[in-house]
C-alpha cells in the first residue's frame, strides 16, 4: 500500500493551478469590507457538540464589546422572548501587518484594509438533538438574523456533507457547489471541508469570498474544518532549509475550535476530535505543518480508547506519495506517520483533499474476497475537489483497472474516479449501516456506495452510479495536449479580481 494510491494518477498538479496572480489594488467590494454590521457569521464547537455551539463572527474595529444571544426555537412567534445573552471575547486582527512563526509578515493583498475584530461566543449547558436560535450583534442595534442551529444527537441517524478544496474562484464558482449540497441533503448534521478552503489563507479576499459563496449556510450548520497547505501562505524556505509553517492570521479566529493541549502549540485548533454521536467519531489532522509523530501517537490513543460505530479521519493531504513525490521528506513523514495507525484500527472511512479530481479506492485485509452480496474492505479512502482548477488527467494505463474489483496498488482496489467534476459527497450513518452518495454540481449522482458492518470489516456493496461512465478530460472537456494551459482550467482568469 506504499507506493499507490496515486499510481492512480500520475498527474502532476498544474504550475499555474498554483501561481499566484497579479496584486491588484482595487478597491475591495461591498461584500468585503467589515462595518458595524456583524458577517461572516460561523458556528462550531469548541466543547461537546452535544451540549454547547460556539459561534464567530466580524465587525470592524468600531465594535469592541459585543455579544450574542440564543434561544430555544419554537412554533411561537416570539420564541425570542425566553433568549439569553452571553458576552463575546473579542481579538482584533491586522490584515496588512502580522507575526507568525517564520516571523513578521507583510500581506500586499491586504494593503488599505487595516483592523477588524472577531468576535466569539461558546453556549453551553445545551440540550442534546435540540433546535436552537442564535442571533449575534455588531454595533449599537446591528443585529444579525436569528440563525436556527441543532445540537448533535447522542444516538440516531447521522447525516453529513463532505467537501474537497473549494480554494479558487470561490464565489464564482464553488458557491454552485454548496447551494447545491444545501438543496440535496438540507438537513444535514455538519459540513465537513477537507482544507484548502481558500487559495491564500492570508488574504482577506480569498475568505470573503468563501463567507459570500455559503452564506448563511456557514452559520446554520456546523463546520468541522481542516487546514491544508493553502491555509499556511506561503510556507517560505527559511536559510536553513526549514520552512516556516506559520498558520495564516484569519483561522483562529474565524472557527473556534477544541484545543488539544497535548499537542505543540502550532497545532492547536487544527487538531482535534469530535465525538458527534454515539455510532461516529471524526479524528481531524494537521498534514500541512508538520508534527507527524506527534500527532500519530495521538491518533493511536484516541482510536484505541474509542467505542463509536463508524471511525472518520479526515486531513488535507492523501499521506500516499504520487511518483513524482517520493523524494518530499513531508509525503515520507505522513506515510510512515499515518498509515499504520488508520490500518491498525481498521478506520472506516479517510477523507481528503489536495489533488484536485476524485477517486475513491478501498483497502481490505481479505483482499476483496465476497462476503454475502458485497466486497469485505477494511478502509474506503476518498479524495475529493470542487475547485474550478481540476487536475491534469489520470494516468491512461491505469484506467482499464478502475472499478474492475481487483485489489491494484498494493492492495487497493480503485473503485471509481472522475476529472474536471467539482462534487460534493452526502454520508448517511444509522447503527451499523452507512450510505455514501457523490453528487455533481448539477445534483446528479456520479459514485454511491454502502457499507454494512459485518463480523469485524464492512460489507461493501456498490450502487448503480459506480458503474456509470469515467469522467474524464478527453470525454467532458475535449481533446487537448499535455502541458496545454486549457482556458477551464486558468481560474486565475475567473477570480474577478
Amino acid at each position: 500500500m506504499r507506493f499507490f494510491l496515486f499510481a492512480l494518477i500520475a498527474l502532476a498538479q498544474p504550475a499555474h493551478a498554483f501561481a499566484h496572480p497579479q496584486h491588484h489594488r482595487a478597491a475591495p467590494p461591498p461584500w468585503q469590507a467589515a462595518s458595524d454590521w456583524p458577517d461572516r457569521i460561523a458556528t462550531s464547537f469548541r466543547g461537546d457538540p452535544h451540549t454547547s455551539v460556539s459561534i464567530t463572527w466580524r465587525t470592524d474595529v468600531s465594535v469592541d464589546r459585543t455579544r450574542a444571544e440564543i434561544a430555544l426555537a419554537t412554533d411561537d412567534a416570539r420564541f425570542d422572548l425566553t433568549a439569553r445573552s452571553s458576552r463575546a471575547t473579542t481579538r482584533t486582527v491586522n490584515l496588512e501587518h502580522w507575526s507568525g512563526h517564520g516571523g513578521e509578515r507583510f500581506e500586499v493583498f491586504n494593503i488599505g484594509l487595516g483592523y477588524v475584530n472577531y468576535h466569539e461566543v461558546t453556549f453551553e449547558g445545551l440540550e442534546p438533538d435540540t433546535l436552537y436560535a442564535i442571533r449575534v450583534k455588531g454595533g449599537d442595534g446591528n443585529w444579525s438574523e436569528w440563525f436556527q442551529v441543532r445540537t448533535a444527537p447522542e444516538r440516531g441517524p447521522v447525516e453529513f456533507i463532505y467537501f474537497g478544496d473549494a480554494q479558487n474562484s470561490i464565489r464564482q464558482h464553488w458557491s454552485r457547489l454548496i447551494r447545491s449540497a444545501h438543496a440535496t441533503a438540507p438537513q444535514a448534521d455538519f459540513y465537513l471541508h477537507a482544507g484548502d478552503l481558500v487559495h491564500d489563507g492570508s488574504r482577506d479576499r480569498d475568505w470573503a469570498e468563501w463567507f459570500d459563496a455559503g452564506d448563511f449556510l456557514h452559520a446554520q450548520t456546523p463546520i468541522i474544518p481542516v487546514v491544508g497547505n493553502h491555509e499556511y501562505p506561503r510556507m517560505d524556505r527559511r536559510a536553513d532549509g526549514s520552512r516556516d509553517r506559520s498558520l495564516n492570521m484569519l483561522w483562529r479566529p474565524q472557527f473556534a475550535l477544541p484545543v488539544v493541549e497535548e499537542l505543540p502549540e502550532p497545532l492547536h485548533e487544527t487538531v482535534y476530535d469530535v465525538r458527534w454521536s454515539e455510532d461516529l467519531h471524526v479524528f481531524v489532522l494537521n498534514s500541512a505543518a508538520g508534527w507527524f509523530e506527534e500527532q500519530a501517537e495521538w491518533l493511536d490513543r484516541k482510536l484505541a480508547q474509542t467505542d463509536a460505530q463508524w471511525t472518520v479521519v479526515t486531513m488535507h493531504h492523501p499521506f500516499f506519495a504520487q511518483p513524482r513525490d517520493r523524494s518530499n521528506a513531508d509525503s515520507r513523514a505522513r506515510e510512515a506517520a499515518f498509515l499504520s495507525v488508520i490500518e491498525r484500527h481498521s478506520v472506516d472511512m479517510v477523507l481528503v483533499g489536495h489533488m484536485h479530481f476524485y477517486g475513491r479506492l478501498t483497502s481490505g485485509r481479505t483482499s476483496r474476497v465476497s462476503v454475502g452480496e458485497g466486497d469485505a474492505v477494511d478502509t474506503v479512502f476518498v479524495i475529493s475537489a470542487g475547485t474550478i482548477a481540476q487536475s491534469d488527467p489520470i494516468d491512461a494505463d491505469f484506467l482499464p483497472r478502475v472499478g474492475d474489483g481487483q485489489a491494484d496498488l498494493d492492495g487497493l482496489s480503485a473503485d471509481r474516479v472522475a476529472e474536471n467534476t467539482p462534487l460534493f459527497q452526502v454520508i448517511r450513518l444509522d447503527g451499523e449501516h452507512l450510505e455514501y452518495e457523490a453528487y455533481t454540481a448539477t445534483g446528479r449522482v456520479y459514485d454511491a456506495f454502502s457499507l454494512q458492518a459485518d463480523e469485524g470489516h464492512n460489507r461493501l456493496v456498490n450502487g448503480d452510479a459506480a458503474h456509470g461512465e469515467t469522467r474524464l478530460f478527453e470525454q467532458n472537456t475535449g481533446p487537448w495536449a499535455p502541458g496545454e494551459r486549457r482556458p477551464h482550467n486558468n481560474w486565475e482568469d475567473l477570480r474577478g479580481d
